[in-house]
């Protein structure tokens, strides 16, 4: 015959577990856990972490915890305290918890307290650990090696459009709109918290396949206080920085320690504001370098116009003076030409004027009036000399002309001198 079987409820058990674990689990424990999800329900203010343990990548133990509302409260505002942050995913946090169990809600720890130094540590361990890592991959100092343009005009804004900081980044740069042209545009994200780092990277991926648009980008974040910026810290975010195609300026807003994400960035500024001034600095550098320019062409301009107006006066000097001695050269060789000239001229009058007087003399002495005075004739007939007798005929009636009167003869007789 079968044993008869003694059946318990499901209550019945559970009394008995709970009897046996809150007979040998009666004192408060200490342990470490990695918060898995932080289940927080604002409107009750309870909390219900799910903690882990992880080697690797395997979970080793996974279990359910609570921290009532008044506890949570208190553990947050002194975990915020100490570590700068809220209690969040991901976090490794030690507390002190007592186990519990509940017939309807099973096996869970009930969380006390938790000591924030101990995150503090974890969290700058990590931090460290995250540091070497992307200086063992040669890719620490990457985002500060690339050159940023002269003029950055095109800008890749991630940030919240809500954000103050946003705000006071866009007055800064609306406020020289008239003097220089800038272009940007916004990329929302989540700025801390638990899905900051998802959304952080991914909108930097997205302007990375638009990185041709844009010449820098800009992370920046105000209004926040320096709560929750642990993201900022994050491998991945400050891998994605460290290794971005374009000079990232941070602008996270906080003056306490400086994030990971900071330091591998292009340039960090404390605030938003100081990421706007950054920019438009560089324009202003450059206008100083222009009107600098302007300023050194201008002086050297005036500097040779001088120079060469100097130069030009001492030339024209010495052209004038050459230009005398020139024209006082030729004039004295006009004059010396013109009294010989003058002389040549005088010695030639004189000279015509003579050869005139010897000629007029030598007429005068050939004149027919002079030698008829002188003795001698001329026969003329019909109104022509007569030079030999063949122009004659006897009984031709001719005149004798003398130097003073005439004789009219009639030829009766001719003959020639060799004849007679």
């Amino acid at each position: 015959m079968e044993t008869e079987r003694k059946i318990y409820s499901l209550s019945d058990l559970a009394r008995s577990l709970r009897s046996v674990i809150e007979r040998h689990y009666a004192s408060t424990y200490w342990v470490k856990a990695e918060v898995a999800k932080l289940n927080h329900y604002p409107r009750s203010g309870h909390c219900y972490p799910d903690l882990v343990e992880k080697s690797g990548e395997q979970i080793l133990a996974q279990m359910r915890a609570t921290i009532w509302a008044g506890d949570y409260k208190i553990t947050n505002q002194n975990f915020i305290r100490v570590t700068g942050e809220p209690l969040s995913e991901g976090m490794a946090i030690l507390f002190q918890s007592s186990v519990t169990y509940h017939p309807v809600y099973g096996l869970s720890l009930q969380i006390h307290q938790i000591e924030p130094s101990f995150t503090l540590g974890q969290m700058a361990f990590e931090k460290q650990k995250t540091i070497e890592r992307l200086k063992a991959e040669g890719i620490f100092d990457l985002n500060k090696s690339l050159e940023m343009p002269l003029l950055p005009r095109r800008l890749a804004i991630v940030s919240v459009e809500t954000s103050k900081g946003y705000h006071d980044f866009l007055k800064i740069l609306s406020g020289y709109r008239k003097q220089f042209t800038l272009w940007h545009h916004l990329f929302p994200a989540l700025l801390q918290g638990d899905k900051a780092v998802e959304s952080l990277t991914a909108q930097l991926r997205q302007i990375r396949k638009k990185a041709h648009l844009f010449d820098l980008v800009a992370i920046i974040r105000g209004g926040g206080g320096d709560i929750g910026l642990s993201c900022y810290d994050h491998y991945t975010l400050t891998r994605e920085i460290a290794n971005f195609p374009l000079p990232v300026i941070t602008g996270i807003g906080h003056a306490t320690n400086e994030t990971i994400a900071e330091m591998v960035a292009w340039e960090n500024k404390v605030t938003p504001t100081d990421v706007a001034y950054f920019v438009l600095g560089r324009f202003t550098a450059f206008d100083d370098r222009v009107r600098a320019a302007q300023g050194v062409l201008t002086a050297r301009s005036q500097e040779t116009l001088s120079d060469e107006n100097q130069h030009l006066m001492r030339l024209g000097g010495t052209l004038r003076s050459f230009s005398a001695k020139i024209l006082q050269k030729d004039q004295y060789m006009l004059t010396a030409l013109l009294n010989r000239l003058q002389t040549g001229t005088k010695r030639f009058v004189e000279k015509e004027t003579r050869e005139l007087s010897h000629r007029q003399e030598r007429i005068k002495l050939l004149d027919p009036d002079h030698i008829l005075k002188r003795g001698f004739s001329i026969t003329l007939l019909n109104g022509k000399s007569i030079k030999n007798e063949e122009e004659v005929r006897p009984g031709d009636l001719i005149v004798t002309r003398l130097f003073e009167g005439s004789i009219e003869s009639q030829v009766q007789l001719k003959k020639k001198d060799h004849d007679g």
